[in-house]
């Protein structure tokens, strides 16, 4: 596919191996309020932002007009500018999406996805025009066997194109579903390819250009789990639904009309799409009956910008078992879990001294505020406290106890002498100014999302990597094909990133110089880059992306790609 550019980059050339740029630093909150009010005046006109508030519910914006015409948002620092939702009690079963094992076809499994829109019931009472595969919200689990050929065909029944995303596939680059293979209303894409790589719980959501935040905050995503059948052997709990359960934690904000509500405070939202909504697998604050025994959890942050702190009430400990992708050498005991937008992890909790009781899922997301942000404006209300996500109803054992293995898989460290480093700087919005308010054609009407949510706020030139905005036509970055490179986050002190990179699992090399904790010492795909840090992690490039279709690397808050923070890369 040849992509036309839709605005100039007037970046320093392509980066072969390392970065120059450098990050600077110094106070942030000057700056990001100075964005604040320079984006409120430049951005969005007034009729604008009428159009993404819609005049519904109770998240409206505070407005006043300046004289040239434009709406001036009332920013207050420090809240999310809306009020706090009433928490939801815990009323709803949590739904268990179906697994797909697909169907065997001289030698291949075939699996079919269809995006479709919908209507939910999110929050109690409410109904929800949403989108999903194969259904009104999210989608079925796919269940892929280690080493065995696959084909996926994606059907795209809605009424704008969208792309589908193997978040953490070791794939080609023509298979990755990135921003240049859309599927156009109407279309179908096959996708096929062999994920020769160990089990681990990955995802699928829309990787579509400037519509990624939109049409995720809409439903479209899903598990896709790889199975090697190593966690049976190991006698892990693997009873889908009954001890091994998923746990796709979002949040959303909802009118009182029950219309999704995105980017609808739209200077504040800029930063990171949050909501007051806490939903699991599709619903706000569900219980689960689970047995008195070992119960693992697969969590996935399917949010588009917030962090959660994973903890139990009681503040037991519990064993992680997996990262991003694949099991860790060995569990690694912790009584609480950061996990950045787009990050997993699974956990096992022993639960077999607990009939008849309730534990509560929680995020101590308190904790941990001053780690992922240093300013005001990098926080909402629920950031700064202590929230329940999900009951678990702890029954009968259903019988023995799965077990935690002390040795769980072989983790072989990269051959790291003599790689070469990349490094890339991470700026938020405060520095990036100059470029605001340039106009992008997002390939869809503004207000075309699930019963007309609005699609927001993309294209615009807020935060960058090594201080280069996204651009379709532009390469980044230039690997080879069995080479091995370290690459080297560095932040700029203003708030957390979760970068992801497509197209390879990585290890995670140090923190600020320090070996990472033990929950990130196996593979992953996505790390979280906190406050004034440096990240270092190692990979190895075993499938090829050409030009046409480049592999991306971007922080995985959604409205943060969506606004320049994300780069592509070939391997040949």
């Amino acid at each position: 596919m040849k992509s036309t550019p839709r605005r100039r980059n007037t970046a320093a050339p392509e980066n072969d191996i390392d970065g120059i740029a450098q990050s600077s630093c110094g106070p942030a909150q000057p700056a990001r309020r100075q964005a604040l009010r320079m984006a409120s005046a430049t951005l969005l006109s007034a009729p604008a932002l009428i159009g993404l508030a819609r005049a519904q519910g109770r998240h409206t914006m505070p407005m006043k007009m300046s004289s040239s015409g434009h709406g001036n948002l009332d920013m207050s620092i420090g809240g999310s500018g809306a009020d706090i939702a009433a928490p939801a009690p815990f009323r709803r079963a949590l739904p268990i999406p179906p697994r797909l094992r697909g169907r065997l076809d001289n030698g291949v499994l075939r699996y079919s996805l269809a995006t479709q829109a919908g209507a939910s019931t999110l929050a109690e009472g409410l109904s929800t025009p949403t989108w999903g595969y194969n259904g009104a919200l999210l989608g079925p689990v796919l269940s892929i066997p280690r080493g065995r050929p696959v084909h996926i065909r994606v059907t795209n029944a809605l009424a704008q194109s969208l792309t589908t995303h193997w978040h953490g596939a070791i794939v080609p680059g023509d298979m990755d579903g990135g921003p240049h293979s859309p599927i156009q209303p109407g279309a179908t894409l096959d996708y096929r390819f062999t994920l020769d790589q160990p089990g681990a719980t990955l995802w699928y959501h829309p990787h579509t250009e400037y519509r990624t935040g939109a049409q995720a905050y809409a439903g479209l995503a899903g598990m896709l789990l790889v199975d090697d059948g190593i966690d049976r052997k190991l006698g892990l709990p693997h009873t889908w639904g009954v001890d091994d359960i998923p746990v796709i934690v979002q949040d959303r904000r909802i009118a009182a009309s029950g219309q999704l509500l995105y980017m609808s405070e739209a200077m504040r939202d800029l930063m990171g799409m949050k909501g007051d909504r806490f939903l699991v697998n599709g619903r706000e604050r569900p219980y689960v009956d689970v047995p008195a025994q070992r119960v693992r959890l697969r969590l996935l942050n399917g949010s588009n910008a917030r962090s959660y702190n994973f903890a139990l009430n009681d503040n037991r400990p519990f064993d992680v078992i997996a990262s991003d992708s694949g099991l860790l050498a060995r569990p690694a005991a912790t009584r609480a879990l950061l996990l950045g937008p787009g990050e997993r992890a699974e956990i096992v909790v022993d639960l077999a001294k607990d009939q008849g009781r309730a534990l509560l899922l929680q995020s101590r997301s308190g904790e941990v505020a001053h780690r992922l942000g240093s300013s005001s404006d990098d926080w909402d209300t629920w950031d700064l406290r202590t929230f329940d996500v999900l009951r678990l109803n702890v029954t009968r054992p259903t019988g023995a106890s799965a077990s935690v293995p002390k040795r769980l898989a072989d983790i072989d460290a990269l051959a790291l002498a003599g790689a070469p480093v990349r490094r890339i700087t991470l700026q938020g919005m405060g520095k990036n100014m100059k470029s605001m308010g340039a106009q992008v054609d997002r390939g869809a009407p503004p207000n075309s999302g699930p019963g007309g949510m609005s699609l927001g706020i993309a294209g615009q030139s807020l935060f960058s990597l090594n201080h280069r905005f996204f651009d379709m036509s532009v390469i980044d970055q230039r690997a080879r094909l069995g080479s091995v490179e370290i690459w080297e986050f560095v932040n700029d002190r203003e708030m957390a990133h979760p970068m992801h990179i497509h197209g390879v699992a990585f290890q995670v090399l140090s923190r600020n110089g320090s070996p990472p904790p033990a929950w990130e010492r196996g593979w992953k795909d996505t790390v979280l880059v906190r406050t004034g840090e440096t990240v270092r992690v190692g990979m190895r490039f075993t499938q090829l992306a050409d030009a046409a279709h480049p592999y991306m690397y971007h922080c995985h808050i959604l409205e943060h790609e969506a606004n320049g923070m994300m780069g592509q890369f070939t391997v040949a």
